[in-house]
């Protein structure tokens, strides 16, 4: 069975609605290599809409290298295939495609075929159905050394209290924090 991972920038203060504001400092080569490993791990993109339309537009738009990023993890992130939740949108590019019916019987189904691992970008709306259904087998919260606590925070939408316990640390030298967290079992 394939792994649902959602991988996810977030401030001290749990904010995290703009990174594009705060975290380009700490996309270092440490970072990049930890992305990029993650991203080529997977041979799908799960998205929210929201997330969907902020990278979809900034993928399309990069140049090769632009701003730091590997031309590798640009070419992966244009071909990849992408599945979007989403109520109100009806037509997808950059390779991607609208999830019709239940979303969590979707990513069910996605996750029982085979392949490498499906990666979620961001946290938002759509966790709340993923958390409930169980799908998500770990999340990836990369806590960046800045004080923003205005925005859209992390789990905002949640309102049960799934239980996770913490499955590794690593430390980059930038002085951001990537926690992976999974689902604690009953």
């Amino acid at each position: 069975m394939r792994r649902l991972i959602e991988s996810t920038h977030v401030s001290l203060g749990g904010e995290i609605g703009s990174p594009e504001r705060w975290a380009f400092p700490y996309l270092d080569d440490e970072h990049n290599r930890y992305a990029t490993k993650l991203l080529f791990g997977a041979d799908a993109l799960l998205l929210g809409r929201r997330t969907y339309e902020g990278l979809s537009a900034a993928y399309t738009m990069m140049a090769k290298g632009a701003a730091g990023v590997p031309i590798e993890f640009i070419e992966r992130m244009n071909s990849i295939p992408k599945y979007v939740a989403s109520r109100t949108l009806r037509e997808t590019t950059w390779n991607a495609t609208v999830i019709q019916g239940d979303v969590a019987s979707f990513v069910a189904a996605l996750k029982a075929e085979p392949g490498g691992d499906i990666l979620k970008y961001g946290n938002g709306p759509l966790d709340v159905a993923l958390m409930e259904h169980g799908l998500v087998d770990e999340f990836h919260l990369l806590v960046t050394p800045v004080a923003v606590g205005k925005g859209q925070h992390l789990f905002e939408d949640i309102d049960f209290a799934p239980q996770l316990k913490l499955a590794n640390v690593t430390q980059f030298s930038s002085g951001v924090v990537l926690l992976i967290y999974r689902p604690r079992s009953t």
